[in-house]
């Protein structure tokens, strides 16, 4: 799951006869990435040489283009079929031109029948809807309908195949194609090979350039990207290759954003009541997705991301409970408890702040100095303690992005480059968050007063780092240093929004309140109504994007960039239709 599968670069040779066979059985398989074998084999030009495109491909392509202006004119949309189409013979490439231009034929004289002369002696063209309502090209529809889609589908695959060819290399009577497979998958790829050429034909392997940096113009020399992760882990994926698609030696950090995007989301957006509406909300979407639905492309990614919606519902109500409130009130939040309570035996706030006592008791043990864990509080009320609370998801998730930093590199082999650059990073800002968990507030002033700390706490790693990294990439290596430096502060103070964004929901919450406040029948009424409509609009919908944004972005930025390029490429094999 951290790791992207693992691939292998193939490479095979077989007779030329066989081409037509090998290629089918590999695109049948869908198992190799393929890759320009010629510039692998550049060096030995002028015995290597490049594959010709085919008389077939360009036919092949023309006859696509043909058969797509058919499907649209006779209004015949495409459907997905589990039956095998194969790939055209040269007989059934023949055939299929003669075919359609019988059809075309046939077609333009439906439509001229469709232009009758005015009085005027001039013709009208008549609607779109008109046409397909024209009895002829109804009947063409339905004549034609199974054979123009399985034409389609034939000639893609003849394509796909012709295509393939031309990117293999090739000797006098020898072709040679290249490309990653996944390393499960090397004998699936060996016996397609086999089987298709008779044994005429030999099949190589080499494991991927490790310790090599490619450069810019290079990167495709890398092998590509196919992702692995548990299918709960789906809609986390999309965010992750939204910012781009790791590359082939990156940690994939979905399986980390499971816990880390709701758990963000909840801090900002912590309610039980606006947490519950919007859990009752996606689990609607839910229900459509399942259903097949096909929305407006804007409320598609809705739908599509209601699983990840119903996370962060569940995180919102969770810290509902740590921060005591209900549609913005303590009063409304005791309600549910006492209903709570009646109904399971306990109370959750009590419950609440017996684990966040041993869990601070367990955790101020461990290092040595006390460790605060305040909950349950109310964010409005009591500000300085979420703000404490964001600095400890700062801490956190900057030190995990600068591990899987340290990671990365040594998965290349850049030991060098793995201590200098990710490595005395982690050493300054580990020190760094040392000095803030143990002093807290009281941090500016002990670091002024004791030269002790200051020098071994803060500039002894940030002068190493500087040092190091300048002895090796030069006044590049100078830059880096120093903005690895600041942006260890801004990153951690940018993760201060988690306390704005739940400010603003809790004055958002209380102002809605006033609404449920009126007296009076008729104004009553119209409170309620008002309160309903407007907690919908400003804070589920309004609030509740803002607080999505905000989390996407400290992921995004304060955390992806310690560790993540997102420059990779998708593993796409040859496949048939």
């Amino acid at each position: 799951m951290l790791k992207t599968e693992g691939m292998v670069r193939a490479r095979a040779y077989f007779h030329e006869q066989y081409a037509d066979e090998v290629l089918t059985r590999i695109a049948e398989e869908g198992v190799l990435h393929q890759t320009e074998a010629l510039k692998s084999l550049e060096a030995h030009a002028p015995h290597i040489r490049p594959v010709d495109p085919s008389e077939r491909l360009f036919k092949t392509a023309a006859l696509i283009s043909r058969l797509q202006t058919m499907l649209t004119a006779l209004r015949i949309e495409p459907f997905s079929s589990a039956a095998k189409a194969g790939v055209a013979s040269e007989e059934e490439i023949e055939d299929i031109d003669r075919e359609l231009s019988v059809l075309e034929q046939r077609y333009s004289a439906a439509t001229l029948r469709l232009r009758s002369p005015d009085a005027t002696g001039a013709t009208t063209d008549q609607s779109i809807d008109y046409l397909a309502k024209n009895q002829g090209i109804v009947e063409l529809s339905n004549e034609y309908k199974a054979r123009l889609l399985m034409w389609g589908r034939r000639l893609e695959n003849t394509r796909t195949i012709e295509e393939a060819k031309s990117r293999c290399a090739r000797t006098s009577k020898t072709l040679i194609i290249e490309g990653w497979i996944p390393r499960g998958r090397v004998n699936d790829f060996e016996r397609a090979v086999n089987d298709a050429a008779e044994g005429y034909c030999l099949t190589s392997y080499t494991q991927p350039p490790y310790g090599e940096e490619p450069h810019s113009h290079e990167v495709r020399s890398l092998p590509p990207t196919k992702i692995r992760n548990p299918r709960i882990a789906y809609v986390y994926e999309k965010l992750v290759t939204g910012f781009g698609l790791p590359n082939y030696f990156e940690v994939d950090p979905t399986v980390f954003m499971i816990v880390s995007f709701p758990l963000i989301f909840g801090l900002m957006f912590g309610d039980i009541g606006h947490g519950l509406i919007l859990l009752g909300l996606s689990l609607m979407l839910v229900v459509v997705n399942r259903s097949g639905f096909r929305a407006p492309e804007l409320f598609e990614y809705l739908i599509k991301g209601s699983p990840l919606l119903v996370m962060c519902s569940i995180a919102a109500i969770f810290f509902g409970f740590l921060y005591g409130e209900a549609f913005g009130s303590g009063e409304y939040y005791h309600i549910v408890e006492d209903s709570l309570h009646g109904v399971l035996g306990f109370s959750i706030h009590e419950a609440v702040r017996s684990a966040s006592n041993s869990l601070e008791e367990v955790l101020s043990t461990m290092v040595g100095f006390p460790v605060i864990i305040p909950f349950p509080f109310e964010p409005f009320e009591r500000p300085m303690l979420l703000l404490l609370v964001a600095l400890y998801v700062a801490i956190v998730q900057i030190t995990l992005g600068l591990i899987l930093g340290l990671v990365n590199q040594l998965r290349r082999g850049n030991y060098l480059e793995a201590i200098v650059g990710p490595g005395l990073w982690l050493w300054f800002y580990s020190s760094c968050s040392y000095l803030f968990l143990k002093y807290k507030s009281e941090l500016l002033s002990v670091v002024f007063q004791r030269g002790d700390i200051l020098g071994l706490y803060i500039a002894l790693p940030a002068i190493v780092m500087v040092l190091a990294r300048s002895a090796l990439h030069g006044m590049d290596g100078f830059g880096h240093s120093l903005e690895s430096l600041i942006s260890s502060l801004s990153n951690s103070i940018s993760y201060g929004r988690i306390l704005a964004l739940a400010l603003t929901h809790g004055a958002f919450s209380r102002i809605l309140l006033m609404f449920l406040e009126l007296d009076g029948g008729g104004q009553a009424i119209v409170g309620g109504l008002m309160w309903a409509a407007l907690t919908f609009l400003l804070i589920i919908c309004f609030e509740g994007l803002l607080s999505f944004i905000q989390t996407l972005r400290l992921h995004w930025v304060e955390w992806f960039l310690k560790f993540y390029s997102g420059d990779g490429y998708e593993y796409k094999p040859v496949r048939l239709n």
